[in-house]
């Protein structure tokens, strides 16, 4: 019994009763929903939500490892970006159903790895004698920071399609293509304009050759979703940054709202305060 509970309330050791109230109820969604793909033996999905139980502990893994305190508000979020981005995503469809789903997350993920990147700095800014950046510093690193971990994401997506034939950099249709490829010269640009299908020709298994026809355009595999990712990774990093200067540079009196995404320094308990006063 104290297993089961612990598996459903497992949390942060600063997480408030809404928090573990949302884990629960995120735990037990995935838990059904887990039995269920069992049943129906899709070995796919099985392993996705099993991954999903996994990640939910990386709030209370970062803070143990660290030595971190996470603010509810940023471990609400957390989770909620894990369970919106695999369960919602990618077994509900979200990222079909809804065409904004993925640039939503792309611009939270900017966000909160702002405010991740911020923290790390603050914290060594603070506690570090010989380190002591000005305010358009912090908001400068915690911006590459946060850019940082969305280029390396797309790096992610770019080796699991090209590796696993996923499909993580999602294709678009476009009706017009520019390339040196396509000149004569191969010097000058070529432009192809209002194209209304494109014809793939393969061969299959056996070898014969085979026409895919591709109505509407011409089938971009992928540099637009990754340009648009960064892109709104961007503005997520931007406008954390943003905050973040405003709140260092009034001595964070200010826009004190920004301290939810910020993790802070553990701050340790008497026990602990004695047992290093007498070593």
């Amino acid at each position: 019994m104290n297993y089961l509970k612990m598996f459903f309330m497992n949390g942060t050791k600063t997480a408030g009763r809404i928090t573990h109230a949302f884990y629960i109820l995120l735990r037990v969604i995935v838990a059904v929903m887990l039995v269920d793909q069992i049943f129906q033996q899709n070995m796919g999905n099985t392993f996705l939500l099993l991954l999903t139980l996994v990640l939910f502990e990386i709030p209370y893994l970062l803070e143990k490892m660290l030595k971190i305190e996470i603010p509810n508000m940023l471990e609400i979020i957390i989770i909620s970006f894990i369970f919106s981005s695999t369960v919602l995503g990618e077994l509900s469809d979200f990222y079909g159903y809804f065409s904004m789903w993925d640039t939503i997350l792309h611009a939270l993920t900017g966000f909160l790895a702002g405010g991740v990147g911020f923290s790390l700095v603050y914290l060594l800014n603070k506690n570090t004698k010989t380190m002591n950046l000005t305010p358009l510093l912090l908001a400068i690193v915690s911006f590459c920071f946060s850019m940082t971990v969305g280029v390396m994401w797309e790096f992610v997506e770019f080796s699991a399609d090209h590796l696993f034939q996923l499909d993580m950099q999602k294709d678009s249709l476009v009706q017009q293509i520019n390339s040196v490829e396509l000149s004569k010269d191969g010097n000058t640009v070529h432009s192809i304009p209002n194209i209304e299908q494109t014809i793939v020709e393969y061969k299959d298994s056996a070898g014969n050759t085979e026409k895919y026809v591709i109505s509407g355009g011409y089938l971009d595999i992928g540099i637009i979703d990754t340009m648009k990712d960064l892109f709104v990774n961007f503005i997520g990093a931007l406008t954390f940054s943003i905050f973040g200067y405003l709140y260092s540079q009034n001595d964070y009196r200010k826009f004190t709202f920004i301290r939810n995404f910020i993790p802070r320094k553990k701050r340790e308990s008497r026990t602990e305060r004695r047992k290093a006063s007498s070593k």
